[in-house]
């Protein structure tokens, strides 16, 4: 598949796997001869990073981590709950393709039974997150049956629990691949997913009120269970802010263009509301049956719903064209729809549906790669018609695609004036929709 390596140090290169082309080389660390990194093997798409060890029984690793390189987006998106959730989700996703494809994540003896120990650490320990995390990232590994038959003997309800998550995830993933006709299935479904079991870890026990997990294993975000020699990552925590965030207080706004593409095609669904309904008075009899009832036998135009919609159209939200054409045809008449993306210092807002039209497929492409414009979006959000929704992943950027504390800051406080209420993923929205209707 995507297996690059020097005939000495077994070295992978990312630039050959992805998505883009970018200017700037990977740097590559040999994981096992680096101090202070407590995994095989990891990836930082944003500063250009990746550590594997440098060794010809390691490829598994190299593997898995150039597969992030390839489908993983440059950055997870900030989640309200503990990021070690989708973390975990995403490698299942990742290492899902990479068996589809034909090269799977396999380990030797002797790095399955040493899992299958750290598995039983935690369940002794009662350590039950970090359980979860180990169980759900091994999904598509050599690994996983002998997890799978060790849940099945935990005494423990969490057990069955963690059983029937790891079959969840399974199978949404697959689904959601299916429907693609893709080999990996869209972030977008692990994201979802990834929602929908923080809710439940919750419930269970193994978040607090706040979604954080309650967990002294030290883990970073998930477990990886490619390769031998497998050890933990470091420290449970949601990441702070300032770990992913520029200090640098100048980070300004790109310039952003508003764009109005032709709206050339009429929207055929109303957000699940009939267009017509109803009524005792009016000049078009349509609905005869209704005279023994209530006499409504004149068909009324139905009130259109209004309010402006504005969609995060960056990299990191993972959305297709397909993705945006699924959700305009089903888009309430009336509600404005926009979306923005940028790339450098600028971006671009388009308007892709207003009134009862929408734009055609070939103006839902991607502008940039990059966020950028997020402040003069939600600037031109505040001035349209109520209610206004704001579908993003939560991270806000500037010039360079860089961000920092006070542009965060500005956003937020724009969003309280203004009234914008955020969602994270446009099923969510829709889902806000249909409750609003």
């Amino acid at each position: 598949m995507h297996e690059h390596f020097d005939t000495d140090l077994c070295r992978p290169y990312p630039e050959l796997v992805e998505p883009r082309f970018q200017s700037k080389p990977y740097r590559v660390h040999d994981a096992d001869a680096t101090r202070g990194l407590l995994t095989r093997g990891a990836v930082d798409q944003v500063r250009r990073d990746i550590w594997v060890p440098l060794a010809d029984d390691a490829r598994s690793v190299c593997r898995h981590e150039l597969a992030h390189v390839l489908w993983s987006p440059r950055r997870l998106p900030r989640v309200a709950f503990e990021p070690g959730v989708l973390a975990a989700i995403e490698d299942a996703r990742i290492n899902l393709a990479l068996r589809r494809i034909g090269t799977p994540s396999d380990l030797d003896d002797e790095a399955e039974a040493y899992v299958a120990m750290l598995a039983a650490r935690d369940a002794k320990a009662r350590e039950y997150f970090a359980l979860f995390q180990r169980c759900v990232a091994s999904l598509g590994t050599s690994v996983e049956a002998a997890l799978r038959a060790q849940l099945a003997r935990e005494p423990h309800p969490i057990g069955p629990a963690l059983g029937a998550w790891m079959e969840r995830v399974d199978r949404r993933l697959e689904a959601a691949r299916a429907r693609r006709g893709a080999v990996i299935a869209p972030f977008s479904a692990a994201l979802a997913l990834a929602r929908e079991l923080a809710r439940e870890l919750r419930a269970f026990g193994l978040l607090d009120a706040d979604g954080r997990a309650r967990t002294r294993v030290l883990s970073s975000c998930t477990v990886h269970v490619e390769g031998d020699g497998l050890v933990e990552r470091g420290r449970a925590r949601p990441p702070r802010d300032e770990e992913f965030e520029t200090q640098d207080e100048g980070v300004e706004p790109g310039r952003m263009t508003v764009r109005r593409v032709p709206l050339e095609v009429a929207l055929r669904a109303r957000g699940g509301l009939p267009a017509w309904r109803a009524g005792s008075e009016g000049s078009v009899v349509r609905f005869v049956q209704r005279w023994p009832v209530d006499r409504a036998i004149f068909r009324r135009r139905a009130r259109a719903r209004g309010g402006t919609l504005l969609i995060d159209h960056s990299g990191s939200m993972s959305l297709g064209v397909e993705d945006l054409d699924r959700f305009l045809l089903a888009a309430p008449i009336g509600m404005r729809v926009a979306v923005y993306s940028g790339e450098g210092a600028v971006g671009e807002l388009r308007v892709v549906a207003d009134g009862g039209r929408r734009a055609a497929v070939p103006h839902l492409a991607r502008f940039g790669k990059g966020n950028i414009v997020d402040l003069p979006a939600l600037e031109w959000l505040a001035r349209q018609r109520s209610p206004r929704i704001w579908v993003t992943d939560g991270g806000v950027t500037g010039v360079g695609d860089r961000s920092s504390i006070a542009l965060r800051t500005r956003c937020r406080s724009l969003r309280r004036r203004a009234a914008i209420r955020r969602v994270g993923s446009l099923e969510e929205a829709r889902k806000l929709l249909c409750v609003a209707s």
